[in-house]
């Protein structure tokens, strides 16, 4: 073993195993597409058109990438669950969003249920590469 060795994370927690699986599971019905084929409304401002993401990672990593049109980085914060019509059967989770600076932005709205995360923004927004 190498000093660099004491270093490197471990992730040999069976807990993470499990959270992968089930993430996993989830996400078998779920879709690989950007934008959802029965969503409405404006992409990811309106709970009727939630961003595709997969898995409650999948969601930090697609909000940590997002920028505003001046290239400020975001803050977030998962306010809770709500329903929408055209998606009877899905939580659709709701996030409290702000710029750097602490100004308000609109709540973004996501849909953590699918393959993967959707590389498209919402309007007023965009996606660090």
């Amino acid at each position: 073993m190498s000093l660099f060795d004491l270093f490197k994370k471990k992730n040999d927690d069976p807990m993470n195993d499990l959270l992968k699986a089930f993430a996993d599971g989830i996400a078998e019905s779920g879709l690989s597409v950007d934008e959802l084929p029965d969503g409405y409304g404006e992409f990811g401002l309106d709970k009727t058109n939630p961003i595709p993401t997969n898995f409650s990672f999948g969601s930090d990593e697609y909000l940590s990438k997002i920028r505003t049109i001046d290239g400020k980085s975001i803050k977030f914060s998962r306010l809770g669950s709500v329903s929408a019509e055209n998606f009877p059967d899905t939580p659709i989770d709701m996030y409290g969003i702000e710029s750097s600076t602490g100004e308000k932005l609109p709540n973004f709205y996501i849909c953590m249920y699918h393959k993967r995360n959707s590389n498209k923004a919402p309007e007023g927004f965009y996606l660090k590469k």
